[in-house]
């Protein structure tokens, strides 16, 4: 499934169709959780942070739920994460995204690629 999101409003309807997807294709409750927040966090970092339209594009592939996120700027993330301090109000986004997934990587597109195991 590939969704072309533009804001927030966009994004939370791409995500609830994506969710009813996998909650078709069987997938546990955990891991759609898991998926949704991955996702959430990878397209709210577009809009917040590169700006412009994001894409999401999701599927199940050889026993993981695979989310490829991609913007039109490219926004390059970290290769490991850290969590932020206590006290701070951000940064925590890719230390749970790297926390619950068995991969992330950096596609030749630019675009995020995270593999979530599906048990």
């Amino acid at each position: 499934m590939q969704f072309e999101i533009k804001d927030v409003e966009s994004m939370q309807t791409a995500l609830a169709e994506f969710c009813r997807f996998l909650d078709e294709c069987r997938v546990s409750q955990e891991r759609i959780f898991d998926s949704r927040l991955a996702a959430s966090e990878l397209i709210g970092n577009v809009l917040r942070h590169a700006g412009g339209i994001a894409w999401l594009m999701g599927e199940i592939k050889d026993g993981f739920v695979e989310l490829r996120v991609r913007s039109e700027r490219a926004f390059v993330p970290p290769a490991k994460s850290v969590c932020s301090p206590v006290h701070s109000e951000h940064g925590r986004g890719l230390y749970l995204i790297d926390s619950i997934c068995a991969q992330r990587s950096l596609g030749e597109d630019g675009a995020i690629i995270v593999r979530i195991e599906m048990d």
